[in-house]
């Protein structure tokens, strides 16, 4: 099976279901409309690889064609002979070098396929029976579909698995960051082409992120046309930006793996339920792959740079993606970094004239080698002129600082009211942290709007703090009621309801909070 060549990719066109080699991205006679895999963490590999098929194939050469193939996209046939030189390194399996699996023949147990998935129960929790949740046994024959895409997912997502097992070139269970147009607000028909080229950059803007250009032989960008630098304690290596192309931040292959594509049965697959013939049902691995370290800067996630300069891939962590992450993960500050394909409409100023864009968010939230959820949310993207993005990230940033300490202030007024030692009180009460940012998120969105058409048209855009203000009071003391009159009626202390009811309404007209919203006693009495 050549990943180029067969029709692998599961689509929803306009027709219906389907599946699609790569280069049939851009079918004009039944339109590709979206990824259709089994998996969410499938999806977004699945729109991770195609980005990188691109970038790697057929990069535009400047904005121009950039521009013209967003809104008119090549022909099948066209894309077809850009991505048929790179056919060779995307054979599944066969006696030569395979896609993203070691060039050398592996020994070991072999291991059952469900173990590609990143969110199967690892080898010691089967041991201690802990596989309350995810249970064993459920994924025992992959189609050779399905286990293309674990195996890409896995590579791209890689989290530590052991000693020697390295994690993806951006750390286990990166965040991607992607864009994408929003169906409501474009005048360009929302399709997976779209979907796709909106993230692939200009040649320049790749090498950019890398010191070294010089390696262009193609197995310097797919790693398994060549014997695996291991990563041995004595005798291996690191795989820094100058040893590869910066291509290979596409293709990165810290995992040693070999399917087993020769002792396979037919039948239904396990996990999308379609027919093969051969289907896989183990494979062997081995630790020290490549060991991917020094300044990676992968273009499709963000990076947060810490005290010491470095900069690190963010990663999705317990409670979800909320308004909170949103400044950071499409400015430039002095902590944060967006991702290179996000700067593109940001910082250097693609423009598409009439179109509004949404920032697709996903990833893994990893404990070690646990996952333990997978997230993925849309937030809105502007494109904003440089005369006012100082202004407007000056205000957002205060927005959110103040929705976040009123968020802490809330949550501490209820364990107030319930406990009566609130400090020893056990159990995560975190939930209502996040209970407040989902309630005031619709308002959140709607005062950026607001405060970007003042500063476009000339304002200065102060009265949105104080209209959100006015959102921060009445959606906490709302809430304060709400959590507050649910215990059981024999438990409630009405003088401690009471007390953290007025702790909570002297935060919220408190000089500290009014202040950091340059807030003032007339304006407040007018909202």
């Amino acid at each position: 099976m050549n990943l180029i060549e067969s029709p692998w990719i599961p689509v929803r066109t306009e027709s219906g279901g389907s599946h699609i080699a790569p280069w049939q991205i851009t079918d004009p006679d039944d339109p590709v409309l979206e990824l259709a895999a089994p998996r969410p963490d499938f999806n977004g590999a699945l729109l991770q690889f195609l980005i990188g098929l691109l970038q790697t194939a057929c990069p535009p050469s400047d904005s121009d064609q950039w521009a013209e193939w967003l809104e008119q996209p090549p022909s099948p046939k066209s894309l077809e002979k850009q991505f048929h030189p790179f056919a060779h390194a995307f054979d599944l399996d066969g006696e030569g070098p395979c896609f993203m699996q070691d060039f050398s023949t592996l020994t070991g147990d072999p291991k059952p396929i469900s173990a590609l998935l990143i969110d199967s129960p690892g080898a010691q929790t089967l041991k201690q029976n802990a596989d309350h949740f995810i249970k064993r046994g459920g994924i025992e024959h992959l189609c050779p579909n399905c286990t293309a895409t674990a195996l890409f997912c896995l590579q791209t997502n890689a989290p530590s698995g052991g000693a020697g097992h390295r994690t993806s070139l951006r750390g286990g269970g990166p965040l991607s960051t992607l864009v994408a147009l929003d169906p409501e607000g474009s005048k360009l028909k929302d399709n997976l082409w779209r979907a796709c080229w909106l993230n692939v950059v200009e040649t320049v803007a790749v090498s950019s992120l890398a010191n070294d250009i010089q390696h262009k032989a193609l197995k310097e960008i797919f790693p398994w046309l060549a014997p695996t630098r291991t990563s041995e304690d004595k005798t291996g290596v690191i795989t820094t930006p100058m040893d590869t192309n910066p291509l290979q931040m596409y293709w990165g292959m810290p995992r040693r793996i070999r399917l087993d594509c020769v002792r396979t049965t037919e039948g239904n697959c396990d996990l999308c339920g379609d027919f093969a013939e051969n289907r896989i049902s183990q494979y062997v691995t081995q630790n020290y792959g490549i060991n991917y370290e020094g300044a990676w800067k992968h273009p499709l996630s963000p990076y947060l740079v810490n005290k010491e300069g470095v900069s690190l891939p963010q990663h999705a962590h317990p409670g979800g993606l909320n308004y909170r992450h949103w400044l950071g993960l499409v400015n430039s500050m002095t902590t944060s970094e967006p991702a290179r394909v996000v700067r593109e409409y940001v910082d250097a100023g693609r423009k598409l004239d009439g179109e509004q864009l949404r920032l697709c968010v996903f990833g893994y939230d990893m404990d070690n080698m646990k996952a333990r959820c997978w997230y993925e949310t849309t937030f809105p993207l502007y494109t904003l002129d440089g005369a006012i993005l100082e202004r407007f990230t000056a205000y957002t940033d205060l927005l959110i600082q103040s929705a976040t300490d009123t968020a802490s202030m809330v949550r501490s007024c209820i364990k107030d009211a319930w406990f009566k030692r609130p400090g020893d009180a056990k159990g995560d009460t975190a939930f209502l942290v996040e209970a407040f940012l989902n309630h005031t998120e619709t308002d959140f969105y709607a005062s950026l709007k607001r405060l970007k058409d003042q500063l476009e048209a000339g304002g200065d855009g102060k009265d949105v703090p104080n209209a959100w203000h006015a959102v921060l009071k009445r959606t906490a003391l709302k809430l304060f009621d709400y959590w507050t009159g649910r215990g059981d009626f024999g438990a409630v202390n009405p003088r401690r309801i009471a007390q953290a009811n007025r702790k909570l309404n002297n935060w919220l007209r408190s000089k500290k909070l009014k202040q950091s919203l340059f807030v003032s006693e007339d304006k407040e009495k007018a909202a």
